[in-house]
This record gives structure tokens, C-alpha cells and sequence, in this order.
């Protein structure tokens, strides 16, 4: 058997899902409430994981593979932080055709988002994208440089470590498929769609430059037709293909009259997480980025995050679960919720939609398309 994935609508044979630390990793947290609130994250997301293998097993028939972690945990702790468990495998490589391409350096979006996050300056709250800054600032540029260099360098070690989880896996995949391993960090997951000759590449930001993109896919698959999606960050949450013709997306996004011509778009409502009732608090103390029940109550679990676990969570305020989607087949695909609008334009399409919640998708910012990473696809 050989590893293949032409089109991702294609019939799902192979798939990772992700793990994440058992609720013994939290043993060293020594306020007892906070403790517990971690250990029943542990084991809502594992059993939440457990439900995604059995419908994709049992209905399916779908191979899962699942992430490691080493004997001693310690080896997680870098430079005074947790590496991130491995939840969303979508986000670190991605099987194109019968190459399977490893990024080996990190996300430098990330980087960029970590540094504006950390930075206590005040001129840093006026600006969003690096090029204004520079510009209003350019005796700053070499600072902020050298601190983006000096985070890439420490994020490497925690990319390392992610990497490691899958040790067995890509052994598994080297006795299937070729290894490839590239400096462009967004040739993964969540930002390639594959359909067939055609490859959709979406941009890390909203002002990243198409053409430097195109220019740099084109030299690394000069064999497919390229194109570049302007998503402005991971382009599963921003747009899926479900179908040949159907294409379920965000409102913010522009046309896609130039890469999908003639295709139904069906556009999902913004997210309505700032909204919700339950987690208007939490925009006030964490602008959102995660959502833990209760934790807007518990101080102590709040500074772990903020202070051992800050690269673990995104910004959920912002995403739009509903179009994180993981197709099984032409016919079948999984969600993490229901959603009107997406099951009545799949009807339309003869596609059954199936849901598998994931509770705590507001702190992993992860549906079940992240969750995922498809290894193995034919056409049946």
C-alpha cells in the first residue's frame, strides 16, 4: 500500500487524530480546583477524540493513527513554557499527491503574534500589520527584528519537540510515501487545499504579497496548477470546498470569482462568540483568545495559562468553527456542531452531515478539521 491524497474529497483509508496530555500532566498544579479543571479537560477532550475514531473506524472503516508522548513529560517544559500537545496535527505537515511535506521551521505568523501579544509598549496597540509599524517606526525595526529572530529560535525548539510526537508515524509513512521537508512554513494542513492538478495556497495575513507566494509554490510544484487564496491565516477556518462546486466560507473573505469561478458559495455569519452570554467576561480578561468554563472565576488558572500554556490557545473569538470541516467522501463529511446553513446547502449536494461535538474547541481554537490530518485517500 502507498500513501496518496489527490483531492481531499477523495474516500478517506488513513488519518491521524490528534491527543492531548493525560490528566496526570497536571498533577504538578498545586491549587486543587484549578487542577481538577484541567484534568476534566483531559478527559472531555480524549473522550471526545474517542467518539471521532469510532464513527470514523466503525462507519467508515478509516486506519487511525494517533501522536505519542515521551516517557518522562519533563521533556515538554522548554524555556519555561509547555509545548503545545499534539490536538490539531492539521497544523504542522500535509500529504500532497504521494509527497508528504514537512515545514521545519515554525510558523512565522505565529511569531509575529506572539511578540505583539507580549509587548507592553503603547505604540504597539496602534498598529496590526508589521509594515505600518515600520514604517511609523523604522528606528524600531532592528529591535523588533532581532526579538522576532530571538522567538523563531525558541519556537524552533518547541517545533522540535511537536514533531516528535510523530516519530513512529513517519515511520509509518516512509515505508508509503516520500518525505519532504521545506523552510516555507505554510505548505501544511491548514493552509493548502488539494484538488487534484490544482493547489490553493492561503496567505498567513491579509497584507502578505500573492505573487512572493505564488512565485515560491510555483518553484516548489512546478508540476500544479498554483493559486493563492487571500484568507489572512489558516485557510480551513477560513473556507472548505466541500464538493466539486460548493464552497462553504466566512463572510470576511474576498470573491473567489478568480480561483473558484462558477461555484456556489454559501457564506457563514461571523463568529458570534463575543456575543454569547457566557463569554462576554471572558473578552474583558483574555480579549478572547480562549474559553474554558469557569476559568473567569479561577485566577490561578488564568495565570497558568497566560504563563505555562499561552502557545496552546489561539484566538477563538475570531474563528468560525462551522466551516473546520473534515470530509470522509463525496457523500459524507464531519462537523463539530450543528449548523443550519451548512446542512441545507449539503443537502442540496446529496451530502449527509454527521456531528461529532469537540467541548472544548473555545481552548484548543481547533475543530475537527484541525483535529485531523488525512494520510491516505483513493478514488473509489
Amino acid at each position: 500500500m502507498s500513501f496518496n491524497v489527490n483531492y481531499h474529497w477523495d474516500t478517506l483509508k488513513t488519518c491521524i487524530v490528534g491527543k492531548t496530555y493525560p490528566p496526570k500532566f497536571y498533577s504538578w498544579i498545586k491549587d486543587v480546583q484549578t487542577r481538577k479543571r484541567f484534568e476534566k479537560l483531559a478527559e472531555e477532550t480524549e473522550e471526545d477524540y474517542q467518539n471521532l475514531i469510532s464513527i470514523l473506524q466503525n462507519k467508515f472503516g478509516v486506519e487511525i493513527l494517533r501522536p505519542e508522548f515521551p516517557d518522562d513529560m519533563n521533556e515538554l517544559y522548554i524555556d519555561g513554557k509547555w509545548v503545545q500537545p499534539p490536538t490539531a496535527p492539521r497544523d504542522y505537515f500535509i500529504m500532497i499527491k504521494n509527497k508528504f511535506w514537512v515545514p521545519k521551521v515554525p510558523n512565522a505568523s505565529h511569531a509575529w503574534n506572539v511578540c505583539y501579544r507580549q509587548s507592553k509598549e503603547d505604540w504597539w496597540e496602534d498598529f496590526v500589520r508589521p509594515q505600518d509599524f515600520y514604517n511609523t517606526y523604522p528606528e524600531y525595526r532592528s529591535r523588533i527584528e532581532t526579538d522576532l529572530k530571538n522567538f523563531a529560535i525558541k519556537d524552533q525548539k518547541h517545533l522540535d519537540a511537536k514533531l516528535s510526537f510523530y516519530t513512529h508515524i513517519f515511520d509509518k509513512i516512509e515505508q508509503n510515501a516520500e518525505i519532504v521537508y521545506t523552510d516555507l512554513d505554510f505548505v501544511n494542513g491548514c493552509f493548502v487545499t488539494r484538488l487534484g492538478q490544482d493547489l490553493f495556497f492561503a496567505t498567513q495575513t491579509y497584507y502578505d504579497n500573492k505573487q512572493d507566494i505564488l512565485d515560491c509554490v510555483n518553484r516548489l510544484f512546478p508540476d500544479t496548477n498554483n493559486r493563492v487564496v487571500n484568507a489572512g491565516g489558516h485557510g480551513d477556518s477560513v473556507y472548505c470546498p466541500v464538493t466539486p462546486g460548493l464552497i462553504i466560507s466566512i463572510n470576511d473573505i474576498d470573491t473567489y470569482a478568480d480561483t473558484f469561478p462558477d461555484w456556489e458559495v454559501v457564506y457563514l455569519p461571523d463568529s458570534n462568540y463575543a456575543h454569547m452570554r457566557k463569554f462576554e467576561r471572558s473578552m474583558k480578561i483574555n480579549k478572547g483568545r480562549w474559553f474554558m468554563p469557569g476559568f473567569e472565576k479561577d485566577q490561578n488558572l488564568i495565570h497558568i495559562v497566560d504563563h505555562y500554556f499561552d502557545e496552546w490557545v489561539g484566538e477563538v473569538h475570531e474563528t468560525v468553527f462551522d466551516v473546520n470541516i473534515l470530509i470522509v467522501d463525496l457523500k459524507n463529511i464531519i462537523v463539530s456542531a450543528h449548523n443550519d446553513i451548512v446542512e441545507q446547502a449539503c443537502a442540496r449536494h446529496g451530502i449527509d452531515v454527521h456531528v461529532v461535538p469537540f467541548r472544548h474547541k473555545y481552548f484548543w481554537d481547533c475543530g475537527i478539521h484541525c483535529v485531523t490530518n488525512d494520510l491516505n485517500r483513493t478514488n473509489d
